[in-house]
């Protein structure tokens, strides 16, 4: 089980957590709920290496 925490990777104000089997599927959520929530337009290798620093293996 793979996770992301918005608030440990920085948008403090966010307290959305994102849980996934797989660390494909994680990235597939976190780049959804980046475009969706903050407005992230485009997931790039900086910010996908980043949150994947920040991700945690559950």
């Amino acid at each position: 089980m793979y996770e992301h925490s918005c608030a440990k990777a920085g948008a403090v104000g966010c307290g959305t957590v994102i849980r996934a089997n797989s660390e494909e599927d994680l990235k597939a959520k976190v780049v959804e709920h980046a475009r969706k929530k903050h407005g992230v337009g485009q997931m790039t290798d900086t910010i996908y290496t980043y949150l994947r620093a920040k991700a945690k293996q559950a």
